[in-house]
């Protein structure tokens, strides 16, 4: 259904742009730019991995920089087809070849994306104060929309809102009221989950996560900027035209649609649309970045997905322990 949905929006961001002006966009776009841009990503998604290292390793748990990466790039490989369980992923991975609990991997994620928010909504301000005359009609025409969105659907997410409700009761709550070992089982998760999230207090390195937490947002800047020499048709840009691109990619990407495929070609597409770029154009540009950093994640994600099962490969012996066990339990 999420494949579906997100065919759908992508056919929408494209359907009114002739192929022809696709093909010969793709073909004029000067690549070496691309390699850069991916080589660039590689290090952002490295040093994303050290900085996840340094909030495992905060209460003692054996976390390598190594297993980290193949973990983050196996969760966005994961991300690319169904949105959001890669975070849960790439905690699977960490307890394989690392043995972090799973539970407490997923707290250091969710204190991970609160800090990668709050990087976001401040460049999204600094962005748009040095530009406000020029953003200020397109941020207020989306607001517009989103409201008008939700005006006319509100029931909607009422009705959503409720049938989610209804739906943990009957399948949590009711579960949990018949089974003692269950709430323990729920309350000593919700506990590692929590000492995750907690990580943060408790880092030895706190220059060392805070000074890569820029760098990661400084990197995810550059490999879309030196995009735009590329074309002849975005390559006077600008910086500062740069960061409205990281921003409007940035929210594409955090929408529930695999890889944020079609929001965020939208999305940078309408930006581009603020320094004179058409539509069409836009599209095609949006297409290039995006497709860059898809094959990225394509090629390392696959890559540390065969690494980690050729090195973390359970052994013989470990296997028919299991199944020994298993026996004698029948």
């Amino acid at each position: 259904m999420v494949l579906i949905v997100t065919g759908l929006i992508f056919w929408y961001a494209f359907k009114d742009v002739p192929q022809e002006k696709i093909i010969s966009g793709l073909e004029s776009f000067d690549y070496s730019w691309i390699l850069l841009s991916i080589g660039i990503s590689f290090f952002s998604h490295f040093l994303r991995a050290w900085r996840w290292s340094l909030l495992l390793k905060s209460s003692g748990h054996h976390a390598t920089t190594l297993n980290s990466y193949f973990a983050v790039m196996i969760g966005y490989l994961m991300n690319s087809v169904f949105p959001r369980l890669g975070e849960v992923a790439r905690c699977g991975v960490m307890n394989r070849t690392d043995k972090v609990p799973v539970a407490f991997s997923i707290g250091t994620v969710v204190t991970e994306r609160f800090i990668d928010l709050i990087m976001l909504l401040l460049l999204t301000f600094i962005t748009f104060i040095l530009q406000f005359d020029l953003l200020e009609s397109y941020l207020l025409d989306a607001q517009a929309y989103i409201l008008e969105s939700l005006e006319e659907k509100w029931w909607i997410l009422v009705l959503l809102a409720l049938v989610g409700i209804f739906g943990m009761y009957i399948l949590f709550f009711s579960k949990l009221a018949k089974s003692i070992n269950l709430i323990k089982k729920v309350r000593s998760f919700v506990d590692q989950v929590i000492q995750g999230i907690l990580s943060i207090k408790k880092l030895k390195n706190q220059k060392g996560f805070w000074a890569s937490t820029v760098a990661i947002w400084l990197m995810y800047f550059l490999m879309l900027y030196v995009i735009t020499f590329g074309s002849d048709i975005t390559k006077d840009l600008g910086i500062l035209a740069g960061m409205s691109i990281l921003v409007m990619g940035s929210f594409g990407m955090a929408t529930p649609v695999p890889n944020g495929i079609g929001p965020f070609h939208i999305l940078v597409a309408g930006v581009l649309g603020l320094y004179g770029i058409s539509n069409g154009d836009g599209e095609v540009f949006a297409l290039i970045m995006h497709a860059s950093q898809f094959i990225t994640v394509l090629v390392f994600g696959s890559i540390s997905l065969i690494l980690v099962n050729v090195m973390y490969k359970p052994s013989k012996v470990g296997r028919d322990k299991e199944q020994n066990q298993v026996e004698g339990k029948s």
